[in-house]
């Protein structure tokens, strides 16, 4: 009987936000709609167990019902946040992660799809975006807990690298050029970014997004 891939979504909204003049990220706003809310929305359908990435007081995700991890370790960036998302995805069974940073509210339907096999990530023409991610979740994990385990003051800047991660799982680049006429990844780190993408909202309806 061949084995179906069980695969859990994981949102990393545990960003300061120090270009956003450290908003909170996850409640920007996007045709009225919070980018956390976009996300999920598409993450609902394509994953089988959804986790939020984030610190502080959990309750401001209280609208979306699902679990708020922690990170457990500090100064390693976002791989913190992808380390508490395994920790998770392998104590619940699944076999593969998709991290999604929580500023791209474009990331479309088919993403899994695309991504699959584990492991791979989002690439856009030359824009390579190491955090849109499938993950196989027991081995990313053991590598990233000795990657992490391994910094020292000489290679910190390398060791908390994500394309660190990718490179020793020999991850797949993925471009999703030919599929779009938009990065679907455009990701708001400004509020100059943030203008942007709302001159874009159209496309959040287009079936090519929304897998129709």
């Amino acid at each position: 009987m061949q084995h179906t891939i069980k695969i859990a979504g994981l949102v990393l909204a545990g960003g300061q936000g120090r270009r956003m003049h450290y908003a909170d990220k996850a409640f920007m706003e996007v045709d009225h709609r919070p980018c956390m809310d976009w996300v999920i929305a598409s993450l609902k359908k394509q994953c089988a167990g959804i986790a939020i990435s984030a610190n502080g007081d959990a309750q401001r995700f209280n609208a979306w019902d699902y679990p708020v991890l922690a990170d457990t370790q500090h100064n390693v960036g976002p791989l913190a946040g992808l380390l508490s998302g395994l920790e998770w995805a392998e104590a619940a069974g699944f076999d593969a992660l998709l991290s999604v940073p929580v500023d791209t509210p474009f990331i479309p339907d088919n993403l899994v799809r695309a991504l699959l096999p584990a492991p791979s990530y989002a690439v856009y023409a030359e824009q390579r975006h190491s955090l849109i991610a499938l993950w196989p979740v027991a081995p990313a994990r053991a590598l990233l807990a000795a990657q992490l385990a391994g910094i020292t003051e000489q290679n910190q800047k390398q060791k908390t690298r994500v394309c660190t991660l990718a490179s020793a799982l020999n991850a797949r680049a993925v471009d999703f050029a030919p599929l779009f006429s938009v990065d679907p990844f455009l990701n708001i780190n400004t509020p100059e970014d943030l203008a942007e993408v709302r001159t874009l909202e159209h496309i959040l309806a287009r079936s090519d997004y929304r897998g129709t």
